[in-house]
């Protein structure tokens, strides 16, 4: 659960960087733009051992899909993936999505000063 808060919290930091506008209804319109899709193409609500094979593709790049199964896992005991790579790819997205916000925060931090 801590790795899974880690992981969204940093990728709603990345949206965060560049906002259109002072309002910040913007971002937060962003992010559902682009978190409610993830929802659907995670395991959600249809499991990934029942998506067709482009689904499953679809749903790898999600980090939702790792954090969905773990959470199958301790509920259900079995689970699509090994745990200890949907740990792996949930600590790899939390890097990327933290270092990718930091990089792009100290470029537009001073045109929002």
């Amino acid at each position: 659960m801590i790795l899974g808060a880690f992981c969204f919290a940093s990728f709603s930091i990345l949206l965060s960087v560049y906002p259109p506008t002072d309002i910040p209804a913007t971002v937060m319109m962003l992010s559902s733009l682009v978190e409610f899709p993830l929802v659907f193409i995670s395991g959600v609500f249809i499991p990934i051992e029942e998506m067709p094979p482009l689904g499953k593709t679809i749903a790898s790049f999600s980090p939702l899909t790792y954090f969905t199964d773990l959470a199958k896992y301790s509920i259900q005991g079995t689970s699509y993936y090994p745990v200890a790579w949907d740990l792996t790819i949930l600590l790899t997205f939390t890097i990327l999505f933290l270092a990718a916000a930091i990089k792009l925060h100290e470029k537009s931090l001073p045109k929002r000063l």
